[in-house]
């Protein structure tokens, strides 16, 4: 990740960091750190951010569910646990395109998570504590958390929809193709008699 970087991400993530040190320490993974430091560089990394945002993100996702009439502990609990699952985190954070910005280590690299929906999620994590840190509001960073769940759920839901509508505008034209010769085209739609000769006439 180069500093010219930084306004893309900011501009996927819809938030502009006042500190841009904790945009790239969120986004900078443990082995790559440890890395730079036995090269004697100073480079801090996510991990303790992962754990401030796991706490963040669980406290609004709780909110949200109330504010959206989930009434029950069940209930919210078992969304919650769909919702906070680090696959979908990752899979949220690929889809902003901010995953080749990551910086792994040289051994993560060769193993290949870096393509991982759970080792994304985990960033995703770290990109919410360091929004918090920023914002230094609670209220501000459940609004970028809610800004981005509400939009790819949405986008899902939306996708979803339009596909389940497809279908049916296929079946409701399907089902008018009568042979135009039937005086009941409902029977000729429903059984197709109309193609065979039931008479016995010649």
């Amino acid at each position: 990740m180069k500093p010219e970087d930084i306004p893309t991400i900011e501009k996927q993530l819809n938030y502009s960091f006042k500190d841009k040190k904790l945009l790239i320490r969120a986004l900078t993974r443990k082995a790559f750190a440890q890395e730079q430091r036995q090269q004697g560089r100073t480079c801090e990394d996510q991990e303790v951010y992962r754990i401030l945002g796991d706490a963040v993100l669980k406290a609004i996702l709780v909110e949200m569910l109330i504010q959206q009439g989930y009434n029950s502990r069940e209930a919210i609990t078992n969304k919650k646990i769909d919702l906070e699952k680090r696959e979908h985190l990752g899979k949220i954070l690929a889809s902003m395109e901010i995953a080749p910005f990551i910086r792994f280590g040289i051994g993560e690299k060769k193993q290949g998570i870096s393509n991982q929906s759970s080792v994304l999620g985990e960033t995703f994590e770290a990109l919410i504590a360091a929004v918090y840190i920023d914002a230094g509001s609670y209220e501000k960073t459940k609004r970028f958390v809610i800004d981005l769940f509400t939009s790819k759920v949405l986008d899902s839901s939306m996708r979803q929809l339009s596909n389940q509508r497809s279908r049916i505008t296929q079946i409701s034209k399907i089902s008018m193709l009568t042979c135009g010769s039937c005086f009941q085209p409902d029977v000729c739609t429903t059984m197709r008699m109309c193609h065979f000769d039931i008479t016995g006439d010649d």
